[in-house]
């Protein structure tokens, strides 16, 4: 399934979701790097703070600065990743609540 740029996987997963991947470990990436820590454990249910809406378009901040391949795996795999529901691994809210064909 490709995407269609709506922005609901990332509108209930918590601020601070874009940290699964790692910022604070990953010097190549030193805004993200330098604002991690302030974000730990942010699951309040919140969109992710790298979600930016325009128009009815969704994009996310670490793909347009640094590129598909900073974003966290699960942002960058999903929705062909395994539900995290079903693993147990990402503590987000939203990103399995909806599937589409």
């Amino acid at each position: 399934m490709k995407c269609k740029r709506c922005g609901h996987c990332c509108m209930a997963v918590g601020r601070g979701f874009w940290l699964h991947g790692d910022y604070e470990n990953k010097p190549q990436y030193p805004k993200l790097q330098k604002i991690a820590p302030m974000f730990e454990d942010e699951d309040d249910g919140m969109p992710c703070l790298m979600l930016e809406m325009a128009g009815g378009v969704a994009a996310c901040t670490i793909e347009k600065v640094y590129g598909h391949e900073a974003k966290p795996e699960v942002c960058r795999t999903y929705p062909w990743l395994e539900c995290h529901q079903q693993q147990k691994t990402y503590r987000g809210r939203g990103v399995c609540s909806r599937s589409e064909g």
